[in-house]
């Protein structure tokens, strides 16, 4: 994962990718089939991994807020935790490699983005949160948190910890404005 996120998937060769793994090429093709191979179990199984851990998030008990907030800093801290990977996605969803198959990050956006507008409209139904139109919150809420992570993973800021992730989440939900 590493060499592929350092390097990119066009200058990361197979015999480096045994060598950092402790493996001979022979069981590399064995097991992958091929440089491609090992990039898509890397990156998809990662990829299924965060998606269902992330939904799993979502769909646990308690208010809108509180599973918002959950979601908001298991998404920082998976970021903190696996940083070579998070920056291999952004740079698969900018700069896709030009050898092999693209990997399909829009499932993975679609379901992420799926869930969340079933936990704002579970949130509408239940009086937690006013009515109004799921996408723009989407792009609200989900931004925030991706502009998190790039400006974290560009320039090393702003630090991804549970206190940004709740106030990211309170400032979504309460707006910018006085109540009235």
């Amino acid at each position: 994962m590493e060499l592929f996120a350092e390097r990119g998937y066009e200058a990361t060769s197979v015999r480096e990718i045994c060598e950092a793994a402790g493996l001979t090429k022979p069981t590399l093709y064995h097991f992958f089939g091929s440089k491609e191979g090992v990039f898509r179990a890397l990156v998809e199984g990662s990829l299924a991994e965060l998606s269902a851990e992330l939904g799993e998030t979502l769909s646990g008990p308690g208010p809108t807020r509180e599973r918002l907030g959950r979601f908001a800093r298991l998404y920082f801290a998976r970021t903190r935790a696996r940083r070579p990977l998070m920056r291999l996605i952004f740079s698969l969803v900018h700069n896709p490699p030009a050898a092999g198959r693209p990997i399909d990050c829009t499932a993975y956006y679609d379901a992420t983005a799926g869930r969340l507008a079933t936990a704002l409209a579970q949130g509408v139904d239940a009086g937690e949160l006013q009515p109004g139109p799921v996408e723009p919150r989407l792009l609200v809420f989900m931004g925030a948190l991706a502009e998190s992570l790039a400006g974290n993973l560009i320039a090393g800021r702003p630090e991804l910890t549970p206190e940004l992730a709740d106030a990211l989440v309170d400032t979504v939900l309460d707006g910018w404005t006085p109540k009235r």
